[in-house]
């Protein structure tokens, strides 16, 4: 067994190791509740707070983690702050007011009334502080002091491990601002096959995920009973819309076909604006694009302003225009190397292509 498997496996089966620590604090950096970066020059404050008064030690039981936290599930008020295992929640939290948090909370054990929107549990019933509980040694605090920036005592035990997780935690809130979040406009193109069937994939895993999802397929028959659709169907809770007349190079009447395409487009603009999707597939749209049945220039301007700013927009088809390409955040190119049709023979079959 390697070194990697087997430190894997020894932590399944040993379970993990944990140093221990008083209280931990979770600030929402969502963006809702308010500014992402109010909320990390907050969560800045708590790691220079911890330094100074020397709570960011892992050999220190006392001490303080602060956490990020994607989304509390406010979403207005903030920013908010939770304590825990005490399960006060506080809300509006400027610099001055987590001063007062830290200082009169965290280390006088005296929750600051005027800024809980919210107990866990009733007033004075929170659950005990837990180096009490546990007989930790009581280690003497440090003088309460106006923040200095930097200041990390040296040559005493733990330092050299208190600012290396703190320099960990920064650079991860780094990523964090880097990683903001933002609905992405995806593009399967290509001669190869897997456009449509990787959108899929996506509608499936956000479908696990609890998301609005919806299909719009500009070609495909509107009485096709393909077994995506039949999958759909047994699943629940999935809008599909196909409106075609069939494929573009066995259509009987192209007049017709442009004719269905465009309508089922203002379909789609309105399902785009009320429709609430968080994944939304544009199945063969660029089609609409690359033949000109629709302006290019016009569609892609109207979805740079009305689709919602955290709806994922996946579109597929072959021959992506330009400037559908340079709109997109993710492009996927199918590149077809081999071809049980082309190579064998072997005609589409029930589950694989449709």
């Amino acid at each position: 067994m390697d070194g990697v498997r087997r430190r894997y496996w020894m932590v399944e089966k040993a379970g993990p190791n944990m140093r221990k620590y008083g209280r931990q604090l979770f600030i929402c950096n969502h963006g809702d509740c308010a500014p992402a970066e109010e909320a990390e020059a907050l969560h800045r404050l708590v790691l220079e707070r911890n330094r100074q008064q020397q709570l960011n030690r892992l050999r220190n039981p006392h001490r303080i983690k602060c956490t990020l936290a994607d989304c509390l599930g406010v979403c207005q008020g903030g920013p908010i702050l939770v304590v825990y295992p005490d399960g006060i929640w506080y809300h509006g939290v400027d610099a001055e007011g987590l001063e007062r948090i830290y200082r009169e909370h965290l280390i006088e054990g005296n929750p600051v009334e005027e800024l809980i929107f919210h107990r866990h549990f009733p007033g004075g019933r929170e659950p005990a502080y837990a180096p009490e509980m546990r007989g930790d040694e009581g280690l003497a605090p440090v003088p309460w002091a106006p923040l200095v920036e930097g200041t990390e005592p040296e040559g005493e035990p733990g330092a050299v491990e208190g600012a290396e997780e703190a320099a960990a935690e920064l650079r991860r809130m780094a990523a964090r601002r880097n990683r903001r979040k933002k609905g992405l406009v995806i593009v399967n193109t290509g001669e190869g096959k897997g456009k449509t069937t990787a959108a899929l994939g996506i509608l499936t895993r956000a479908w696990g995920r609890r998301m609005k999802v919806g299909v719009v397929q500009f070609l495909k028959h509107e009485n096709a009973r393909f077994g995506e659709i039949r999958a759909a169907e047994r699943m629940g809770e999935i809008d599909w819309i196909s409106s075609g007349d069939g494929w573009t190079w066995t259509s009987d009447d192209m007049d017709e076909t442009v004719a269905r395409a465009r309508h089922t487009w203002g379909i789609c603009q309105e399902r785009i604006v009320n429709g609430g999707y968080d994944v939304l597939i544009l199945d063969e749209f660029t089609y609409l694009l690359h033949y000109g049945w629709l302006d290019g220039n016009e569609a892609l301007a109207w979805l740079e302003a009305n689709k919602p700013p955290l709806m994922h927009l996946v579109i597929t088809g072959r021959y992506a225009p330009r400037n559908l390409i340079d709109f997109a955040d993710l492009v996927t190119e199918m590149r077809a190397v081999k071809h049980p049709f082309g190579e064998k023979g072997i005609r589409a079959q029930a589950g694989i292509e449709y």
